[in-house]
C-alpha cells in the first residue's frame, strides 16, 4: 500500500498519490486552508503529520504556527469537533518523535499552544507549557503571561493569578498592561469574588494603568448578572464620562440584565440608545431582547425584531426560534406558533428536545392532548427520541383533563421504550389516579414505586395521604402517617394540613389540636391554609371561641389572613347561624380591602332573602351586605 503524499492535503482525503510530494510549507498551507473551511478531519490531520514526520525536509516554524493557530480558532464542525485539543495532540506527537526534522518551537508556538489549552478547558496544560517556556530559557512576553493568567483563572486559582499579575510579572521584567488586568478582573467576577475584582481595579488605577471598554464591560456584566442594575448604570455613566464608548458587549449585558430583572422599559431604552450610538446589535443582543419582549407578552414587537434579524445580517438560530415559539405558546397564539415552527423547518433549523417540549407543553397545558400527541409523533418521526420530560408533560396533561386511561397507557409505553420513570412521573400518575377515584390502582402504583427503588419525596407522601383521605380511606392515611412519624421521615406543612383535616373529619378533635401544636416543635411554620383548616373545623364543631383564639394566634404569629381564609370563615359561621360573628369577619374583609367571593355573596342571599332561614337576623349584617327583598328573584 503506497504512503499518502503531502500533496494530498489539498484533496478531500489523504489517499495515495503518484505526484511528487510538495514541500512541508506548501502542505501545511493547504491544510491550514482546509481547517479554516471546516473540512479537515482529525484523521486527515494525523495523516498529514505522518507524512511530515516521514520526510527528510524540516518542518518550518511559520507553517506549523499558522496551522496550529488555525486549529486553535476553528469552530466545531462536522469534520473536526475540537480543533484546540487536536492542535495540542499533534504538537505532542511531533515533539516526541520529530527530532531534528522540526525547527525548535518558539515563544509564538508555545503561546498558540497555551491559547489552545485555554480554549480546550485544560488549564493544567497551560501551566505545563508555561513551565516548559521557563525551562527553555525563551524570552517571556506579555502574550504568554496573558494565556497563563487565563489558564489560572479557568482553574479558579484567582490568588495565584493575582500573585502572577502583581508580583511575578514585574519580577520577570514584564510589566502588566490593561489586558492582563482585565483577564484577572473577569476571572474574579466569574468566581464570585467581587471584592477582589474591585480591589484589583483600584490597584490598577494606582499603578497608572487606565481601564478600557473591556474593563468597564466586565463590571457591568457582573453587576447585570447579579441584578444590581442601578450600580451597572453608575459604572456605565462613569465609563462614558471617561470618554470610553460602550461596545456591543456592554449594551448586551445591560439589555440582558434589565430583561431578566423584569425592567422592560429600561431594556428598550438601552436598545434604542445602542442604535443611536451606531452600535449594531449581534445575534446575542437580539435574542436577549426578543426573550425580554416575549416574557412581557409582547410577541408582536418580538416578532418584528425577529423578522429584522435576517435583514441585519443575523440569521435566526435555534435559540431565536425557541424563544419566539415559547412566547407564542405562553400567549396561546397557536396558529403563529405552528407557522413559525414550519418556517423553522423550511429554513433548515433542526428542532431539538427543547423546541418540541415547548410545543407539546403548550398544547398539553390547554388540554389539547390530541395536538400534543401529534407533535409528539412528529418529534419521533424526526429522529428525536422522547425523554422523561416529554412523557411527563403528556402524562400531566392527560391526568389534568381526567383521561387517566390514556395516561396509564403512556406510562406503560414509556417503561417499555426504556425510559425509566422518575419520582415526578410517579407523583403525576398517583395524583391522577386518586383524583379520578381509582384509589386501589393508586395504592398499587405506590407499592410499585417503592419496589422499583424510585425515591419517594415529601410531595409523594402528601399526594398519597391527601388521596386516601379524599377517597374515604382516612384510616389507611392515619396508619401511613404514623409510620412516617415513627421512621422520622421529613414532612412538611402541607402533609400536616392534610392530616389535621382528616382528624377533624373523623372527629378526632383533640388529636388535631395536638398535631397543630407539634408544628412549631418540629421547626415548621403554620401556613394560612393551616389556620383556615383549624378555624373552619372549630366552627363546624361549634367551638367558636377556639376559632377566634386561632385567628388571634395567627395574627400574633405574623401570618396575614388572606381573602380565601376570611371568606371560608364567614361561610362557616353563616352556615352555623353565627350571624354576629360572621358580620365581624365580613368587617375584617372590608378593613383589609379584600374581596368577598361570589360563593359568599350567594350564601348571604340564600340565607337572608325571602324565605331564607336567617331572614329575621338580616339587620345584624353590615348594611352593604343586606340583600333586598327582590334578591331571591334575581
Amino acid at each position: 500500500m503506497p504512503t499518502a503524499r503531502l500533496s494530498s492535503v489539498s484533496a478531500s482525503s489523504f489517499k495515495a498519490s503518484s505526484r511528487k510530494p510538495r514541500a512541508p510549507l506548501a502542505a501545511l498551507a493547504a491544510a491550514t486552508e482546509r481547517v479554516r473551511a471546516g473540512t479537515l478531519s482529525q484523521e486527515d490531520a494525523h495523516h498529514l503529520f505522518d507524512e511530515l514526520l516521514g520526510q527528510a525536509a524540516i518542518v518550518p516554524e511559520r507553517g506549523l504556527n499558522n496551522f496550529l493557530a488555525a486549529l486553535a480558532r476553528a469552530p466545531p464542525s462536522g469534520a473536526c469537533g475540537d480543533g484546540p485539543t487536536l492542535a495540542v495532540t499533534l504538537f505532542n506527537r511531533m515533539s516526541r518523535g520529530a527530532g531534528a526534522r522540526v525547527v525548535s518551537p518558539t515563544l509564538c508556538t508555545y503561546s498558540i499552544l497555551m491559547d489552545c489549552c485555554c480554549r480546550a478547558g485544560r488549564p493544567d496544560l497551560v501551566v505545563a507549557f508555561f513551565g516548559r517556556l521557563i525551562r527553555l530559557g525563551l524570552r517571556l512576553e506579555i502574550i504568554s503571561f496573558s494565556n497563563l493568567l487565563k489558564g489560572l483563572c479557568q482553574a479558579k486559582c484567582s490568588n495565584e493569578a493575582l500573585d502572577m499579575l502583581l508580583h511575578r510579572m514585574p519580577e520577570l521584567d514584564c510589566a502588566p498592561h490593561v489586558v492582563s488586568y482585565n483577564i484577572v478582573i473577569n476571572g474574579c467576577f466569574k468566581q464570585g469574588e467581587v471584592e477582589k475584582a474591585c480591589n484589583l481595579y483600584r490597584e490598577m488605577i494606582n499603578l497608572g494603568v487606565q481601564p478600557n471598554v473591556v474593563t468597564y464591560s466586565s463590571f457591568i456584566n457582573a453587576l447585570s448578572k447579579s441584578g444590581a442594575m442601578d450600580k451597572a448604570e453608575v459604572v456605565l455613566r462613569q465609563m462614558v464620562d471617561q470618554g470610553i464608548a460602550p461596545n456591543i458587549i456592554t449594551y448586551t449585558s445591560l439589555i440582558h440584565g434589565y430583561s431578566t430583572s423584569g425592567q422592560l422599559k429600561a431594556a428598550v431604552s438601552i436598545f434604542k440608545e445602542m442604535a443611536s450610538a451606531g452600535v449594531r446589535p449581534n445575534s446575542v443582543t437580539l435574542n436577549s431582547f426578543i426573550d425580554s419582549l416575549c416574557k412581557h407578552r409582547k410577541t408582536k414587537e418580538a416578532r418584528d425584531i425577529f423578522d429584522s434579524m435576517a435583514a441585519k445580517g443575523h440569521k435566526p438560530d435555534i435559540f431565536s426560534y425557541s424563544t419566539m415559539l415559547n412566547g407564542y405558546a405562553k400567549e396561546g397564539c397557536f396558529d403563529d406558533m405552528t407557522d413559525l415552527f414550519n418556517s423553522m423547518v423550511r429554513n433548515g433549523i433542526v428542532p431539538d428536545h427543547h423546541v418540541f417540549n415547548i410545543l407539546i407543553n403548550a398544547y398539553a397545558k390547554r388540554g389539547l392532548m390530541d395536538k400534543a400527541m401529534h407533535m409528539f409523533e412528529v418529534m419521533r418521526q424526526q429522529g428525536v427520541n422522547p425523554n422523561v420530560v416529554d412523557y411527563g408533560i403528556l402524562l400531566n396533561g392527560y391526568c389534568k383533563i381526567g383521561r387517566i386511561a390514556h395516561g396509564l397507557s403512556l406510562f406503560r409505553e414509556m417503561s417499555l421504550s426504556g425510559v425509566k420513570p422518575t419520582t415526578i412521573m410517579y407523583n403525576i400518575i398517583l395524583d391522577g389516579l386518586f383524583r379520578s377515584g381509582r384509589s386501589v390502582s393508586a395504592k398499587e402504583k405506590f407499592d410499585m414505586m417503592l419496589e422499583s427503588g424510585i425515591p419517594v419525596n415529601v410531595r409523594t407522601y402528601n399526594i398519597v395521604l391527601c388521596g386516601l383521605c379524599k377517597n374515604n380511606c382516612t384510616g389507611e392515611a392515619m396508619e401511613l402517617f404514623k409510620k412516617l412519624r415513627a421512621m422520622n421521615v421529613q414532612i412538611d406543612v402541607m402533609i400536616l394540613n392534610t392530616m389535621i383535616s382528616a382528624m377533624f373529619k373523623t372527629r378526632r378533635i383533640e388529636e388535631a389540636k395536638d398535631l397543630f401544636a407539634t408544628i412549631s416543635a418540629i421547626r415548621l411554620v403554620p401556613s394560612v391554609v393551616t389556620y383556615s383548616v383549624m378555624m373552619t373545623n372549630f366552627i363546624k364543631e361549634g367551638l367558636l371561641a377556639d376559632a377566634d383564639d386561632m385567628f388571634l394566634e395567627m395574627e400574633k404569629a405574623g401570618c396575614a389572613p388572606n381573602s380565601s381564609l376570611l371568606n371560608q370563615v364567614v361561610r362557616a359561621l353563616l352556615e352555623k347561624g353565627a350571624v354576629v360573628k360572621a358580620a365581624t369577619y365580613l368587617a375584617k374583609l372590608d378593613a383589609k380591602q379584600l374581596s368577598v367571593e361570589a360563593s359568599t355573596i350567594l350564601l348571604i342571599v340564600s340565607l337572608f332573602s325571602g324565605e331564607g332561614k336567617l331572614r329575621e337576623h338580616i339587620e345584624l349584617l353590615p348594611v352593604k351586605y343586606q340583600p333586598p327583598e327582590s334578591s331571591t328573584d334575581n
